[in-house]
């Protein structure tokens, strides 16, 4: 008699069967791509008037709470290339991060449209304050523009992480597969 195969719970981020590997493996990755996005978009991913289109990436953290890490670290490494560049950009802003993605983490697919929303508002705060201490400029102005292109953005990522699960779940109905994703 053949010994029972060990579960696969791969697939489901909740539980502590996720190997290290794999964890470091998905923040490297997301942080990369986080980074090559605001990197490759730099005109309109630093300063007063901002659409950094990569903060939409930081909707995953719902779907898989150790994400979380990528956050602050993406943040980090993004704002290296920010013609800002210095304390406020590369440790104010990366923590200013995490704390914005915090209700997405702790609430997961829970109120998702608002938790993102609360990011943007968090980051909007953040930027703001940045720039209006670097900039002297004031802080309305600033946080008016960063909340905008935010709340765009993350309204943006909200829809498209819907339709991800939608499909995963149509996927799950036709083929019985049902417990693993696409």
């Amino acid at each position: 008699m053949n010994a029972p195969e060990k579960e696969d719970r791969s697939d489901n981020p909740s539980k502590d069967s996720i190997r290290p590997v794999r964890i470091i493996a998905e923040v490297a990755v997301l942080s990369a791509l986080y980074v090559a996005m605001t990197v490759l978009l730099a005109p309109v991913s630093y300063g007063p008037i901002q659409f950094r289109i990569s903060e939409a990436l930081v909707i995953l953290v719902a779907a898989r709470r150790h994400l979380i890490l990528f956050v602050p670290i993406s943040c980090f490494i993004a704002n290296l290339f920010s013609p800002y560049a210095g304390p406020w950009d590369l440790i104010f802003m990366p923590l200013v991060s995490m704390a914005g993605a915090l209700p997405m983490y702790l609430l997961r697919t829970k109120w998702l449209l608002f938790s993102s929303w609360a990011y943007a508002a968090v980051t909007a705060v953040g930027v703001g304050i940045m720039l209006s201490v670097l900039m002297e400029k004031g802080f309305f102005v600033l946080f008016g523009s960063v909340l905008a292109s935010q709340v765009i953005i993350m309204t943006l990522a909200f829809f498209a992480f819907r339709g991800y699960l939608a499909a995963v779940e149509r996927r799950r109905g036709c083929d019985g597969t049902e417990g693993r994703e696409a």
